[in-house]
């Protein structure tokens, strides 16, 4: 009892008895009630204390007895109230008859919850403990209503969880009950009390969770950093589906070999944007050994030799874990770093800088990390560790110069190297005692702080090619490597002095590293791709593939190497299993006269005349967008009806405006796109565009002009422009060659054959469906070519990847293979009217490639069945089989980029 926990309810009854007694006996008539409402409270007075006053009423609402109590019910203590049903059981079992009869009366038009609450209350009170049989028969209603949707089930749910622990003991420990009340937690969104985790094992929780699961649409965007999750949907994501109530519950990771599981609960109005960092230690062909993604944080990454630190910011908080290779710190920071940089030899040093300060971190003598704060004037644009004769220094860059300060502190300065600029790139190395510093004139000044005094003069090289973007240096040899804007890479060796031109990069460098076991210099430039040029020579610029846009890259031992950016492949798992594949990366710019941002990556569905209804799990097969028929006037009720559904399942709408006939006023014409540009719809879609005089173009671009967020879609090239919202669709490409633009825009007719409408799909381009490619749902009659509109709205490489044709060995399969940000899909297309196997190349296949099957046209395919796996043969050949007029597309991993590890249930619970 919460409000006086120092008294039982028999003292609190025997006290209120005492100086109160006529608030006991009006306590008593509520004993077996659920609540009890003013109407209520007022005729159990009448008929259990008529002698008495409203002031009665007054005198409970106020008492100690009471748990709850305002204008529409009032709550007894659940103590209270079995106290009192105790006496009336043991001392006038008459009087509890007549509690019960009036309770009964009173309630007859109550909700069933509070009715079955009662029955429960009663047959708990005058007998034995109800079997579990009972309980759950009187308890079903409550469970028909948590199993409803909508506000019914949430409104069940609450009151089940604030009185079903009000029961007594023996119904409220029943099995049914605990089952309702795991139920209703779920239906809210909210985590179940211990008290009910701990009488079941995980398992049997999962499973009665899922009672109340329905199926739940979650819209993914992608963006240049990661990811926006909503639900519902927003319009232009893509929509995923999902099993949830109140919340749903994914997990999520980078989808690379090491990556750990994320946690994410999305409940209904929500919006989380998640960016993706992304670290991995990997070989200098690209090959990933292990990495590191951050989901909503943020990584940055320091390596030098052995040595290394990752300061990770998640959840408002920062943990720095540095390991020196044989032991490993882990430090809490106040704040996100700027500047990160570890000591390749000597003592483990590490250097950090925040807002806060500069954050010097050493081991201890009992070897847990000794972290020291020092608070800086100024904000250093670079730091590092390097050595004198005599002792190692920190280098903080700061306008010209560079302070050497001695063990880390700033207030213990032993010299300072001048610069004729200010310092944009500092590369420093304890091993090999220098300090390389690039200043914004774009020279390059290497001290050598271990043969010279430690304020002594540099040599400065001077080489074409501007800013220095990035720099370098091997510990080993001494040599220097820097970058300039202009893409050329430089190189000075130690010893002669020399500045050597090592090739030219096709953008300017992020970052550089020398991997001399493997006599490269590696290059990031932002993209997803790893940059490699020969070293110390120089030479041509080879690039290799990675999942990941790249934006620093780190020398380790042993010929690897530390790269780190943002983006790559994230996966998402549903509670049910469901796995989603998305990657958040770049998107091509837009083609001249491609339209607005959210048409140039929409699939739009045409719908028909006579059409009532749109159809089922549209924005599950990756249509952004529909198209109303022009028969459907905008003051229509059938208009309205499906402009709200499709406004409700975040489908942007157009409406298609027939052209004018031979005798068709253009003034009526134009009202009607008025009525409809004012109806709200996202534009215009006009037919036939050589039917449209020029005149009458030019009136409705003027009328456009008042709309400047309208789009106008036109299925061919009509005479004039209509505004930057314009969007031309053309016939479809011919399927024996690529269209002649990327990005070119067109519409897939009606009535095309199967297997050639399947092979268009999978080309780019494609703006426009006929509403008879999507089958309705759970239709296994024939095949059909939804799910690959699904799968080419979820992969970027099928939406703006590159077109190859690779050979297949047979004239009735085609074969198209897209590429893009490092995702490369293989999609084949059989027009035989009998099976047919093929085998077909590979360039990068290795022992570990893998085919993995995104999508398909059998409808006699289970949904749900793992994906298929195929991998090439020795002679890098993949042989495929395909049935008769069918389509399969899958994704390529090559085993430079393997998936996470295992097939682990990121739902199960952590093992003891």
């Amino acid at each position: 009892m919460t409000a006086a926990p120092e008294r039982t309810a028999f003292q609190l009854i025997a006290e209120e008895r005492r100086h109160r007694p006529a608030v006991v006996r009006l306590a008593r008539s509520l004993c077996l009630a659920a609540q009890a409402e003013p109407y209520f409270l007022r005729s159990a007075r009448l008929r259990f204390a008529p002698d008495s006053s409203a002031g009665l009423e007054a005198r409970l609402y106020f008492s100690p007895l009471v748990e709850a109590a305002d204008s529409r019910a009032l709550v007894l203590y659940p103590e209270v109230s079995a106290e009192l049903r105790r006496e009336l059981y043991d001392h006038d079992l008459d009087l509890l008859g007549s509690v019960r009869d009036f309770t009964r009366a009173a309630h007859r038009s109550a909700p069933p919850l509070v009715r079955g609450f009662e029955e429960l209350l009663w047959s708990a009170t005058i007998g034995p403990p109800p079997a579990e049989a009972e309980v759950e028969r009187t308890l079903t209603p409550l469970f028909r209503q948590v199993l409803a949707e909508g506000a019914t089930a949430a409104e069940a749910s609450r009151w089940i969880l604030r009185f079903l622990p009000r029961l007594p003991e023996a119904v409220r420990e029943s099995l049914p009950a605990w089952r309702l009340q795991v139920m209703a937690t779920e239906r809210l969104g909210m985590e179940p009390p211990r008290s009910l985790l701990t009488r079941a094992t995980d398992d049997e929780v999962r499973t009665v969770r899922a009672l109340v699961h329905t199926e739940v649409d979650i819209g993914v965007r992608a963006s240049a950093q990661g990811l926006v999750l909503s639900r519902p949907p927003e319009p232009d994501a893509l929509v995923c589906g999902a099993s949830g109530a109140g919340r749903v519950q994914l997990r999520l990771r980078g989808a690379l070999p090491g990556t750990r599981w994320h946690e994410l609960d999305l409940y209904d109005g929500e919006y989380t944007a998640l960016g993706v960092s992304v670290a991995a230690e990997v070989r200098a062909d690209g090959t990933i050994l292990a990495a590191q993604a951050e989901l909503g944080g943020t990584l940055l990454c320091a390596r030098a030799g052995h040595r290394a630190a990752a300061a990770t910011t998640a959840d408002g908080r920062t943990a720095l874990r540095v390991d020196d290779g044989e032991s490993v710190l882990s430090v809490d920071l106040p704040e996100q770093p700027r500047l990160l940089a570890v000591a390749d030899a000597g003592p483990a040093a590490t250097a950090v800088v925040s807002a806060k300060g500069l954050h010097v971190v050493t081991s201890a003598v009992d070897g847990t990390a000794d972290a020291v704060l020092h608070p800086l004037s100024e904000q250093p644009t670079a730091v590092g560790w390097s050595r004198t004769r005599e002792r190692g220094v920190l280098c903080l860059a700061g306008g010209n110069d560079v302070l050497l300060v001695d063990d880390g502190d700033p207030g213990r300065t032993l010299g300072t190297l001048s610069h004729p600029a200010p310092v944009v790139r500092l590369w420093a190395s304890v091993r090999a005692g220098l300090v390389a510093v690039a200043d914004a004139h774009g020279g390059v000044t290497v001290h050598d702080l271990a043969a010279g005094p430690a304020g002594g003069p540099g040599r400065r090289q001077q080489a074409p090619g501007g800013e220095v973007t990035a720099l370098c240096g091997d510990p080993w040899s001494g040599a220097v490597v820097w970058g300039c804007a202009d893409g050329r890479v430089y190189g000075v060796e130690a010893a002669a002095g020399a500045v050597v031109p090592l090739g030219t990069l096709p953008a300017p460098a992020s970052s550089l590293a020398t991997a001399g076991d493997a006599g490269l210099v590696v290059a990031a430039d932002g993209g997803d791709r790893l940059l490699r040029l020969p070293w110390p020579g120089g030479g041509p610029v080879t690039a290799v593939p990675m999942p990941f846009r790249v934006r620093e890259v780190h020398p380790a031992t042993g010929g690897l190497l530390l790269v780190s950016g943002h983006g790559g492949e994230v996966e998402i798992r549903a509670e049910d299993g469901r796995t989603h594949l998305l990657t958040p990366g770049p998107v091509p710019a837009p083609p001249e006269g491609a339209g607005f941002g959210w048409l140039r990556d929409s699939v739009g569905v045409v719908l028909p005349e006579g059409v009532t209804g749109l159809p089922a799990g549209i924005r599950r097969r990756g249509v952004g967008h529909v198209c109303l028929p022009a028969s459907l006037p905008p003051e229509s009720a059938e208009f309205a009806t499906l402009l709200a559904e499709a406004r409700d399942q975040g489908l942007r709408v157009l409406v298609e405006l027939a052209p004018p006939g031979d005798d068709s006023p253009h003034g009526e014409l134009l009202g009607r796109a008025h009525d409809l540009l004012e109806a709200a719809v996202d534009g215009l879609r006009l037919g036939d565009p050589g039917r449209w005089p020029a005149s009458l173009l030019v009136r409705l671009r003027h009328l456009l002009d008042a709309y400047p967020q309208a789009a106008v879609v036109t299925t061919g090239t009509p005479q004039l422009a209509l505004g930057p919202g314009h969007l031309t669709l053309n016939a479809p490409p011919a399927p024996a060659t690529p269209p002649s633009a990327p990005d070119g825009g067109w519409s897939l007719p009606e009535g095309l054959p199967h297997p050639q409408a399947c092979l268009l799909l999978a080309l780019p381009g494609c703006r426009e469906v006929p509403a008879s490619v999507l089958a309705p749902a759970g239709s296994t009659a024939a095949a059909t070519p939804a799910p690959l509109l699904a799968a080419r709205a979820a992969q970027l490489a099928l939406r703006h990847g590159g077109v190859e044709r690779p050979p297949t060995g047979s004239t009735r399969v085609t074969a198209v293979r897209r590429d893009h940000a490092g995702q490369a899909v293989l999609c084949l297309t059989s027009t035989a009217d009998v099976p047919v196997t093929v085998r077909v190349p590979l360039p990068e296949a290795a022992a570990g490639t893998e085919l993995v099957q995104i999508a398909h046209d059998l409808p006699d395919h289970p949904p749900d069945a793992p994906p298929p796996v195929l991998r090439p043969d020795s002679d890098g050949l993949v042989t495929v089989a395909l049935d008769a007029g069918r389509t399969r597309w899958f994704r390529i991993r090559t085993a430079a980029h393997p998936p996470p590890d295992g097939a682990t249930d990121p739902f199960a619970p952590s093992a003891p």
